[in-house]
């Protein structure tokens, strides 16, 4: 079963992380204050150790709910009423962070019994942007309230892995084993069990070692490479040197050279130059074909020649991978200067796929020469078929260059009789 990945633009993930604040503080808020007061709370009316910015919501979510949503407000700014006018006063909220800070206050005084009921009437209501997110705020809610029933509901009524893995990865974060066991029960079939996938994700933020363990016995797969990506992100909240430490204590080395791959997209995307010093310093050339091409091509784009520098450090069987990185950036710049560096990797390893990358990367503006270097390929199978594949989008531009190439030069004979005619 492939989970439904849901996409939230940046400022949907800042607001469901503030609407996860919320709870955090009002958790928090219910045990005893201890320590100083904030002073400056106290002056400005607010409850000791209340976030600022929390005062000024609770304001906005006041006057939004008496402007949009036509509701009254009591003294805290929530929306009043019976549960279903509350909730469509909610959605009426037009501001996304407004929003999502009343439905979690509606969610967090709900009864066990009321969920489903909000549930359903949500799915049924019309609403702005991002309600994704927010229906998962219900559904993890729920988890915490009461999982089975929420699991009842999202299996048997909406029949939705995503729904259900949201439920499961909640769950799972407040009591692993309950999760666990009931992934494992509910599942049928010889296939992997889509299931323990979310319990992972759940886990993954309280126990690595857990989630690991429960990642090795999948199969590798769709649900083996979320588990994958879920401890990924976990690491990376301990800090980089959490994750990339972590790849060494994995005995499986295709599992192992998932998380190199998974780890070595993040750390790019945050600093290639760190990512490039830890790939270069593993000794397996599989672990860093993993990411060899992903970050040569973040060193490219800022320094071409670095990049090729770079790829000298890595084991040769790598060294591949990562040329295909640097080519597409080094020959915007210098085609020629490019087939020079091209011709000094001669040898290594999957060489034919450097050449390959070489030619896609120049056919347009030097088809001539790009064309050329097609017989440097020393596979004959794959040799003909780039000559096909190139020759021919050449010919949609111009066919009586190709055919005067092609009797100018040493091709295939199956080349010649398509293109020479």
């Amino acid at each position: 079963m492939k989970h439904r990945k849901t996409i939230l633009s940046h400022t949907a993930v800042f607001i469901v992380g503030a609407a996860l604040a919320v709870v955090g503080f009002r958790s928090n808020s219910s045990q005893p204050q201890t320590g100083n007061h904030d002073d400056a709370g106290l002056a400005t009316g607010r409850r000791p150790g209340t976030p600022a910015g929390l005062s000024e919501s609770r304001r906005l979510l006041r006057s939004s709910a008496q402007r949009e949503g036509g509701a009254a407000g009591n003294s805290a700014g929530r929306p009043e009423g019976p549960t279903t006018e509350r909730l469509t006063s909610i959605v009426r909220i037009g501001d996304p962070l407004e929003r999502q800070l009343a439905l979690m206050d509606l969610l967090d005084r709900l009864g066990p019994g009321e969920f489903a009921a909000v549930a359903e009437q949500f799915r049924q209501m019309d609403h702005y942007s991002g309600s994704g997110g927010e229906f998962d705020l219900i559904l993890r809610s729920w988890a915490k309230a009461d999982p089975l029933e929420a699991l009842e509901y999202t299996t048997k009524q909406l029949k939705s892995g995503s729904a259900s893995a949201e439920v499961l990865a909640a769950w799972a974060g407040k009591d692993a084993a309950a999760a666990e066991s009931w992934a494992l029960a509910n599942h049928t079939g010889d296939g992997p069990n889509p299931y323990l996938a979310a319990v992972i994700r759940g886990v993954a933020a309280y126990d690595i070692g857990h989630a690991t363990r429960l990642l090795e016995s999948l199969p590798p797969g769709g649900e083996q490479r979320d588990g994958v990506d879920s401890i990924t992100r976990a690491l990376l909240v301990q800090g980089g040197d959490a994750a990339m430490n972590f790849p060494s204590t994995i005995q499986d080395p295709k599992l192992r050279a998932g998380f190199v791959s998974a780890i070595a997209k993040r750390l790019t995307a945050k600093d290639p130059a760190q990512a490039g010093a830890w790939l270069a310093s593993m000794s397996d050339a599989n672990d860093q074909n993993q990411g060899a091409r992903r970050v040569a091509e973040a060193l490219a784009q800022q320094d071409p020649q670095v990049a090729a520098d770079w790829l000298r450090k890595l084991q040769p069987e790598a060294r591949a991978e990562a040329a295909r990185g640097v080519i597409p950036k080094m020959s915007a710049g210098d085609i020629t200067g490019t087939a020079q560096w091209v011709s000094t990797l001669a040898g290594i390893p999957n060489y034919d796929r450097v050449v390959e990358e070489f030619v896609w990367s120049c056919d347009n503006r030097a088809p001539e020469q790009s064309a050329a270097w097609i017989g440097g390929i020393s596979d004959p199978q794959q040799q003909a078929r780039l000559y096909h594949q190139m020759l021919g989008e050449w010919a949609k531009r111009d066919a009586p260059a190709v055919k005067t190439w092609v009797a100018d030069n040493q091709v295939p004979e199956s080349v010649a009789r398509r293109f020479n005619h």
